[in-house]
């Protein structure tokens, strides 16, 4: 194993470490926040509420298009230390750009249950400043990781600012008699705000603020992330828009049931997101040096360990689900244990097959998994739509898993074909962790 070879791996694994510690942590964070926001505010909050927990998603995937995955292939191939401060520069500038005009679209959207209430335009101002900061920070925490400040990278996540906003939460069930989701949403944004004031303090060596390049960078930067955002959208439609799709077409009290289980489904399939943030920029900077074989076996070794967590959540979640949802949510969330597994269970083909992604991401052949992306959402979101209106929560369910499972075989099949090499996941999980371990 080479020296450049070596740091790279080591890169990988810490990152990939402290990624699943804080998503660990994030989950339980995350799980909590339902928790209290389900039982303290009423139906048609609480449906909301989760509606822009899903915005909160989407946002930033609509303000960053693509911008993420991009800066950190760029930013990990530049050579000078001027030219990854101007990237980073344009991609933020980019990003803000782009936030601050689709946020509040998103937002209304997101709260449009909540229109004939008094506090619907404070909410949807708050959540469009959310979206903004939440897309900014993201950013910034990519940029963070194609430089290999891993740490900094991983204090900027949405992980760690759950687990700011569940006490704050908490205070205010505590505090206020009668709390809304304007009080809720309030402290939320304020959290997201903080942390990016904080992010921007740390990052002020990676950014060049004053860059120049005008709008001809910005267009660069734009036109470079358009087809990244494609794949993006695909992950959101296929389980956090669902969301959306159920405050349309489910009344409040299943609407509810559902999007409270589509979220605690989204915290077991994110393994899978978290993996290629973990491994991209070092990826990046191994592949443009020749290591492709070296690639290949990093991407299979962190599908394996990925896809075991996932299974074993899913068992869990099968076993106890009921229970669990029960003793936390109360009596009436039993009902969504089915759903909440469903779901869970679609993210298991995208641990398994999700790293062929970021594969074609390093290898420059993003249009061909852009394309894919496409062809599979053209069948998903339609199959999605009728079974919601047709058959109900369960059949919704059913096509969000199977949305899931279609793009990863897709991907999959896409990577053999452009790249010559299908990363997946294996048997072996011992082999999987000792490949990531540096050599002695």
């Amino acid at each position: 194993m080479t020296a450049a070879v070596g740091v790279a791996t080591s890169e990988m694994r810490r990152s990939f470490g402290l990624r699943t510690a804080a998503a660990a942590a994030g989950l339980v964070s995350t799980l909590s926040l339902t928790v209290v926001v389900y039982r303290m505010l009423d139906a048609r909050d609480a449906a909301v509420f989760f509606a822009i927990l899903a915005a909160l998603s989407i946002g930033p995937l609509v303000g960053r298009l693509g911008l993420g995955p991009n800066v950190i292939r760029l930013v990990a191939a530049e050579p000078t230390r001027v030219g990854r401060r101007a990237i980073a520069s344009s991609h933020l500038c980019a990003t803000a750009a782009l936030s601050v005009i689709s946020a509040p679209v998103i937002a209304v959207l997101a709260t449009w249950a909540l229109r004939d209430s008094p506090h619907h335009l404070p909410v949807v101002v708050l959540t469009a400043a959310g979206i903004v900061a939440e897309s900014l920070r993201l950013t910034l925490s990519d940029i963070f990781a194609a430089a290999g400040r891993v740490g900094a990278s991983v204090a900027t996540t949405h992980h760690i600012r759950s687990m700011v906003v569940l006490p704050v939460v908490g205070a205010i069930a505590v505090a206020v008699a009668h709390p809304t989701l304007l009080e809720v949403m309030a402290s939320y944004t304020a959290v997201s705000v903080l942390q990016l004031c904080a992010a921007l303090v740390v990052g002020r060596h990676d950014i060049a603020f004053r860059a120049g390049g005008g709008v001809a960078t910005l267009r660069g930067a734009l036109g470079a992330g358009a087809r990244l955002f494609t794949l993006d959208l695909a992950a959101f439609l296929c389980l956090p828009g669902t969301v959306w799709l159920a405050n349309v077409v489910f009344p409040p009290d299943t609407a509810a049931l559902y999007s409270a289980a589509a979220t605690l489904a989204l915290q077991v399939t994110i393994i899978e997101s978290l993996a290629a943030l973990a491994v991209t920029p070092a990826a990046a900077r191994l592949w443009a040096a020749g290591e492709r074989d070296q690639v290949v076996r990093v991407l299979s070794a962190v599908a394996t360990l990925s896809t075991a967590v996932t299974i074993v959540a899913v068992g869990v979640l099968a076993a106890f689900g009921a229970d669990l949802l029960g003793f936390a949510y109360g009596p009436s969330m039993r009902e969504a244990a089915v759903l909440l597994v469903v779901m869970a269970a679609g993210g298991i083909a995208k641990t398994a097959l999700g790293v062929n992604i970021t594969l074609m991401i390093v290898s420059g052949h993003i249009t061909e998994a852009a394309r894919t992306a496409l062809i599979a959402l053209a069948v998903s979101v339609p199959f999605a739509v009728t079974a919601a209106v047709a058959g109900g929560p369960v059949w919704l369910a059913v096509a969000s898993a199977s949305a899931m499972a279609a793009v990863a075989v897709a991907q999959w099949r896409a990577s053999r074909a452009a790249v010559g090499a299908a990363p997946r996941a294996g048997l072996n999980v011992v082999h999987a962790w000792q490949s990531l371990r540096p050599s002695p």
